[in-house]
């Protein structure tokens, strides 16, 4: 039984959370929006009269009448976003900014491509991370301007070492340090830190050499303090995580900052609790807004109390959600729920599936993504039975990485096609190995060799056809009625079958088709363009040697555009064939992309150059019978490569290999509510992306980062680096999870990202 609880009072607008009577009458207001909601005073055995109405020896004063506390809303279990499993995205505040270098999140401050700072080493009863160059720059969110302190918790390793700090490129100071466990402070001047991003200089001199390799130091950790301090004298803790998984809690710093996207309908909830008593205060803030308040109340001695916070005044935004407490109060269990929604029921597993890769088309050529002008039919009007996924983007601008992860549901560097050139890891699972495993006959019907050659050895293929190669040309009709043909074999013998086809159009070359392309340019069809675009016209437009008019360029766009509703023609054909053979009712499609196509949004034309919106964004949909009736249902959460694998195994009834990092899209599609947000990866070599559903950062080859504003710019145009340091944040903070756990991150478990699971802990050793 709770000893003590809070108690909350509606007092006309204003809102008073007070605790009961042996409190001494603390109490303190916040603002009536949004609401506020938490239990009523329980009675105790040390406080039996709580709550209790007044004996007639004491008789009641006269008070406002008060309004009862609204009831609790239901708020679903999954998903949520638990704010103790994401334990180490929030940046931790003690007398200033402490980042804790042994932390598994400490990466969120150096995103450098190869980590400067190694594993986390006990040594001499300390942890600290290796320093194994002489410097390592740290990116490090800051509020406000003026001088501060910087403390350096550090293990020299040799005598007369020396540590320098550098803020944004200028040497603030250096501090000797001895070859042992030690606190130094190094002053930083009015002037070198700016209010938002801030970049922080960590350098050593001199090293010792261990197991063959230089080390500068171990590092513990770094707290930058506002204005001049001394050193503190403590070790702090890496997480402000305690308690067992059932009585999980946010405790040992008095502020802590998190940055993420507010669901819609999401609500905070948690239990305040205190020993001897102390406050507790929300406040959140966006990019373009200062901090609100969201919640404050005090606890007395021995207090506990469940609260809910309605945070639909931030529904869809990012915030900087900070929790802020005095005294010994600290947060049970906080997380972000969703208020509880219908959960349709799962269809029976699907006789078959067909995976259809569109090859090179950009999702806004769809009436799903909000496109007019291409006509595609019968895309559309088999939407009744679709699910579609808005925000769906590839795993990279290029044929073979796509590829790769489409058919195992891994990021190229993991399933081993990270260049054009190379190869599957040998083992690695695909969708054919695990179906053919369970007795599913298994085709590919494709006509980029460039793209799939590669995996067909790799592969479990019943059988594996190129059209093209055969003699039955590029066309998509041809490549139809060979799926066709496959699917009346199978289903003839009584078998299970997964196809996986690979269509052209509308890849280069982009090919005239009377009475389609004329629906898109009204001229002529001379040249340079002509009837016909290939890949050096391409070329040519990029590095100068052509150029075209406005007329040309309508010209070439529509013998694209032309391709796409030609595209149309054959998912008609594919489709009305299926259902001339009795099979269409046990099927599902899945309509996709391997990348989009630049048409010259950022002065370049096809793919493989980047990771911008034109090549990025790629439809996801799923045509299912008996899972969607009434569609198309929009699934506003994003998606990628990585779940197409899960998703096709997943309508089969078959469960993915561990090795997939993907996940389903199915839970998605049933819930009949929003889903929490996502943040997926892109990669080409060594540049890739981050995307979340507003925000995008893009890192090319050589570090430099570019950010966008999605729902402002969704064609990124508007570089924002050095605009918005506050999305600049989330983007950096994600990206450290990224660069750090990218090869063994698993979304079924570990969560996203932005959004960490009891997999990640488990990982990490949490």
């Amino acid at each position: 039984m709770r000893s003590r609880s809070i108690r909350l009072s509606l007092l006309a607008t204003t809102l008073i959370l007070s605790s009961s009577a042996c409190d001494g009458g603390k109490s303190s207001q916040v603002q009536p929006d949004p609401v506020v909601q938490t239990e009523g005073t329980v009675p105790t055995d040390d406080n039996p009269t709580a709550d209790a109405a007044p004996t007639e020896a004491t008789p009641p004063a006269e008070a406002p009448a008060e309004e009862a506390a609204p009831s609790k809303v239901a708020l679903a279990a999954s998903p949520d976003i638990d704010l103790v499993d994401n334990r180490y995205l929030w940046h931790l505040y003690h007398d200033g900014l402490y980042i804790p270098f042994t932390s598994p999140g400490f990466r969120k401050y150096t995103q450098e491509y190869r980590r400067p700072f190694k594993d986390v080493v006990t040594h001499a009863g300390k942890k600290g991370r290796v320093l194994s160059r002489r410097g390592a720059t740290m990116r490090i969110p800051w509020e406000g301007t003026g001088a501060a302190t910087a403390r350096v918790w550090v293990h020299g390793v040799t005598s007369g070492q020396k540590v320098q700090i550098n803020v944004n490129g200028k040497n603030a100071g250096t501090a000797s340090v001895g070859n042992e466990w030690g606190e130094v402070t190094i002053k930083i001047r009015d002037g070198l830190l700016k209010d938002g991003e801030n970049e922080l200089g960590v350098f050593a001199t001199k090293s010792a050499t261990a197991g063959g390799a230089k080390t500068y130091g171990l590092f513990h950790a770094i707290e930058i303090v506002p204005g001049e301090a001394s050193a503190s004298g403590e070790w702090l803790p890496s997480s402000p995580a305690t308690g067992a998984d059932d009585a999980a809690a946010l405790d040992g710093f008095d502020r802590m900052v998190m940055f993420t996207e507010i669901p819609a309908t999401g609500w905070l909830e948690f239990t305040g609790t205190a020993t001897t008593g102390g406050k507790l205060e929300v406040r959140a803030r966006t990019f373009d807004s200062d901090y609100v308040g969201v919640f404050e109340g005090e606890l007395g001695a021995n207090a506990s109390d469940d609260v809910q916070v309605d945070m639909s005044k931030f529904a869809g935004k990012l915030v900087a959600l900070e929790l802020k407490r005095t005294g010994d109060a600290k947060w049970g269990a906080p997380r972000i729920g969703l208020e509880e929604a219908k959960i349709a029921a799962k269809p029976e597993p699907y006789k078959n599936v067909i995976l259809l890769v569109v090859d090179a088309l950009r999702s806004d050529r769809l009436d799903f993504y909000g496109d007019k002008r291409v006509n595609t039919p019968r895309m559309t009007k088999e939407g009744i039975n679709a699910a579609v996924m808005l925000h769906n983007q590839a795993a990279s601008p290029s044929s073979p990485p796509s590829h790769g992860s489409i058919q195992t549901g891994m990021i190229p560097r993991v399933h081993g096609v990270a260049s054009d050139k190379a190869k599957l890891k040998p083992g690695t699972p695909m969708i054919s190995t695990q179906l053919g495993d369970q007795g599913v006959s298994t085709a590919y019907y494709g006509n980029n060799p460039f793209g799939m050659a590669r995996l067909e050895s790799p592969g479990n293929w019943t059988e594996f056809h190129q059209p093209n190669k055969e003699g039955h040309g590029i066309d998509c009709v041809a490549l139809t009625d060979g799926m066709l043909d496959f699917a009346k074999r199978q289903n003839d013998a009584g078998k299970r079958f997964f196809i996986s086809s690979l269509p052209y159009e509308p890849h280069t070359p982009y090919r005239y088709h009377e009475g389609i392309s004329e629906k898109y340019h009204s001229g002529g069809w001379g040249k340079p363009v002509g009837k016909s675009v290939d890949g050096y016209l391409l070329g040519d437009l990029v590095s100068g040697k052509v150029v075209l008019n406005e007329d040309q360029w309508s010209q070439l766009k529509a013998l694209y555009d032309g391709e796409v509703e030609h595209m149309d023609e054959c998912f008609a054909q594919l489709y009305d064939g299926l259902e001339e053979r009795g099979i269409l009712k046990d099927t599902a499609i899945i309509l996709t992309s391997d990348h989009g196509e630049g048409m010259f949004e950022h002065g370049l034309m096809g793919h493989a150059f980047g990771h911008y919106s034109e090549l990025a964004n790629v439809p996801f949909v799923v045509y299912a019978p008996r899972l969607i009736e009434d569609g198309p249902k929009s699934i506003d959460t994003v998606t990628t490569h990585l779940d197409i694998a899960p998703t096709v195994l997943d309508l089969m009834g078959v469960n993915p290999d561990q090795a997939v990092q993907g996940r389903s899209v199915i839970d998605f599609v049933l819930r009949d509510g929003p889903w929490v947000p996502r943040v997926v990866s892109l990669e080409y070599g060594k540049s890739y992306a981050v995307r979340a559903k507003r925000w995008k950062i893009i890192v090319g080859y050589g570090g430099d980062e570019s950010l966008f504003d999605l729902q402002e710019d969704p064609t990124e145009q508007k570089d924002l680096m050095g605009k918005n340091d506050f999305a600049l944040r989330y983007m950096r903070d994600l990206t450290g999870f990224f660069l750090e756990y990218r090869r063994d991150w698993k979304s079924s478990t570990w969560g996203d990202y932005n959004n960490h699971g009891p997999g990640f802990l488990k990982h990490v050793g949490d």
